[in-house]
């Protein structure tokens, strides 16, 4: 009759039993683990975190440079808004010259980086030609009607806008 097992027999042979202990599957794993990281895996995370900062400092770039944009955009929408509202409280005159160059000093800017160009409506035909150049002194009515081209460049002169106002002393 054979006799039962008990806890500390095992039918099973463990496979590491005879072999030095230099040939263990897990001792040849634990000395690669302390054996450190190799120069090509170094080499290949180092270019794989350039490539990441050049990600992102490219889209850092592009950000500031929109900004830019948008606030130089933003500075001459001022200067306009500016220089049309001097004009509409101005009596009705053949030169606004003075009130454009006052929005652009009010910025800050120089009175070089503003124009208007004062046309008068001399008939109402609908064709361009309908509009021309208003002359000094004596060429304003009491009815005429007038458009003016203001012009504003930022003080850099990378930017460019216009407004085309419409004024006449009719209530």
């Amino acid at each position: 009759m054979t006799q039962p097992m008990t806890n500390n027999q095992s039918l099973e042979q463990p496979t590491d039993v005879g072999r030095p202990p230099t040939e263990c599957p897990s001792a040849r794993v634990s000395r690669r683990r302390d054996a450190g990281v190799s120069l090509p895996e170094i080499l290949v995370s180092i270019v794989l975190m350039g490539t990441l900062l050049a990600a992102v400092m490219s889209a850092v770039q592009m950000s500031v440079r929109s900004s830019s944009v948008a606030f130089a955009g933003a500075q001459l929408e001022t200067v306009l808004l500016n220089a049309s509202d001097r004009i509409n409280r101005a009596p009705q005159l053949c030169d606004y010259e003075a009130y454009v160059d006052a929005a652009a000093l009010a910025e800050g800017w120089p009175d070089t980086t503003t124009s208007v160009v004062v046309e008068k409506l001399v008939a109402n035909t609908g064709d361009p030609s309908d509009w021309q150049p208003q002359t000094c002194p004596a060429d304003v009515g009491p009815f005429d009607v007038q458009r003016l081209t203001v012009t504003a460049t930022n003080p850099a002169g990378t930017t460019t806008r216009t407004l085309t106002i419409v004024k006449s002393d009719v209530n």
